[in-house]
């Protein structure tokens, strides 16, 4: 029914009637430019018809980049299709052997962050408990300790070491380097000073308890956590990405609170106990601002000693509180809330990217039957069938069915087919994932191929109507003598 009455507005339509499939360059402008909101575009009817003109792109200041999710959705895709496989120590073991397996096995590598755990637990005891300047003065159990857990991280790295198919590539590797010289500085304090301490028998000259502080590196090795846990990295790229902005917002702080400073001091009586205590210099008042005003610690005893002593310095000291502590503060707490969600968009992102990448890279192997790096409408239809398809378009929320009906203009351009790239499959996967927000450009690609679908249903029925206007003419010529006999 909806074909059909489409079909009559556009014959009832003389304009629709004489349209001709042509390319629509000012039409695609504008969605090449919805889809890319950094240039602007407006829309001109000066002359014949319509024209697009192209804006400068006007470069953004940096500081709130991490709020547009759709640049960083796009930013993240095109990183996450390179052609650059990314590295993996696994590349370089050897395919086969116990130290490849054990090296590569999951239990052997949560046993590595247990112990690690514990090693950072057993500092704390260590520094609490072991006076001893060298580990030949230790308790037995410190020392007990001390040896376990060094000849368990040196074992692990001589196993990954051994793992490695040429010995030279482990320099190569950031982790292994990194593991190594924790090893090494495991093996200097405090084994290679309690060795020199009982050669030399008259113990060590040197000041153990700056070099007791060297042990604070072993805690380095939660680093290693890092890889484990996504939510602990999410946080970290989320200060480093939060340091330009937390850096303006503490900029603003210091100059509100220098204005505010020096209205102070100019304004407390220095007889007073508020002003020789709190105003008596700048950079005094500016600290006590901070700490009271800001930070708000003890604001009463503060506040009520300055409105004791001063009207117009107790007035102030509120107006500075409402701007610093209740305004800049939480407006840095807000920019923070927002760097946070827009790092763990681009995580969410880049972790899915890779599923997807991981899963089909192999499936869209086996559907290229022709091995030309590309995949046509042919070789999609039959992912159906494939083992493995169906759930790896599940574990990414994509509804096998509907992908194959939404798909088929994907494949077909104006009716013609054509073959999409890898890189292209991939998009269409991802934007298929449910959950996704519709956006502007959706909506005008959709009535971009809508439109289109119009225009090639039009063009069919002018060629039928001239096909039945060919035909009646001919049929015309050819009754005409016999309507002419009387």
């Amino acid at each position: 029914m909806i074909h059909t009455a489409c079909l009559a507005v556009f014959l009832s339509d003389p304009r629709a009637m004489s349209m001709k499939v042509t390319p629509i360059e000012p039409a695609q402008d504008i969605i090449n430019n919805i889809m890319d909101p950094t240039t602007p575009t407006h829309i001109s009817d000066a002359g014949a018809g319509p024209k697009v003109v192209r804006q400068e792109r006007r470069p953004g200041s940096g500081l709130f980049d991490f709020a547009n999710t759709e640049a960083i959705k796009e930013k993240v895709r095109q990183k996450g299709f390179q052609t650059e496989e990314a590295y993996k120590v696994e590349d370089y073991y050897h395919e086969t052997g116990f130290f490849q397996w054990l090296a590569t096995n999951p239990f052997f590598e949560n046993t590595t962050l247990g112990v690690i755990v514990v090693n950072a637990l057993w500092i704390s005891h260590d520094t609490d408990g072991n006076n001893a300047e060298t580990i030949l003065d230790a308790k037995a159990y410190f020392i007990a300790a001390d040896v376990c857990f060094f000849s368990y991280f040196s074992i692990e790295l001589f196993v990954r070491f051994m793992a490695f198919k040429r010995k030279v590539s482990c320099c190569k590797d950031p982790w292994f380097v990194f593991d190594t010289s924790l090893v090494t500085l495991y093996a200097f304090d405090p084994f290679t000073l309690g060795i020199v301490a009982a050669a030399t028998g008259t113990g060590l000259d040197l000041p153990t308890s700056v070099l007791r502080l060297l042990r604070l590196a072993r805690l380095s090795r939660l680093v290693r956590m890092l890889r484990n846990l996504p939510e602990l990295m999410i946080m970290i790229k989320g200060m480093v990405t939060a340091s330009a902005s937390v850096g303006y917002t503490l900029a603003l702080l210091m100059i509100i609170t220098y204005v505010f400073a020096i209205a102070l001091v100019n304004l407390a009586d220095p007889a007073t106990e508020s002003g020789e205590t709190y105003f008596s210099t700048v950079p005094e008042a500016m600290h006590n601002l901070i700490i009271f005003g800001t930070f708000l610690d003890a604001l009463s005893d503060f506040i009520l000693a300055v409105k004791a002593d001063s009207v117009p310095c107790f007035l102030i000291s509120w107006i500075y509180i409402a701007l610093a502590s209740l305004t800049v503060m939480n407006m840095l707490i807000g920019v923070l809330c927002e760097v946070i969600s827009g790092v763990a968009e681009e995580e969410n992102e880049e972790m899915m990217v890779e599923k997807v990448k991981r899963k089909f890279g192999d499936i869209v192997q086996d559907l290229d039957k022709n091995n030309d790096g590309t995949l046509s409408w042919d070789e999609f239809q039959k992912i159906l069938d494939h083992p493995s398809a169906l759930d790896a378009l599940e574990s990414v929320k994509v509804d096998p069915e509907s992908m194959v009906d939404l798909a088929e203009d994907f494949f077909f351009d104006n009716g013609d087919p054509h073959e999409v790239t890898f890189d292209q499959f991939m998009n269409l996967i991802l934007d298929m994932r449910g959950g996704q927000q519709a956006e502007v450009k959706d909506i005008m690609l959709s009535g971009k191929r809508t439109k289109q679908r119009f225009m090639l249903l039009n063009e069919k029925v002018d060629g039928i109507e001239k096909t039945m206007s060919d035909i009646s003419g001919k049929l015309e010529q050819a009754l005409s003598p016999v309507m002419r006999r009387p």
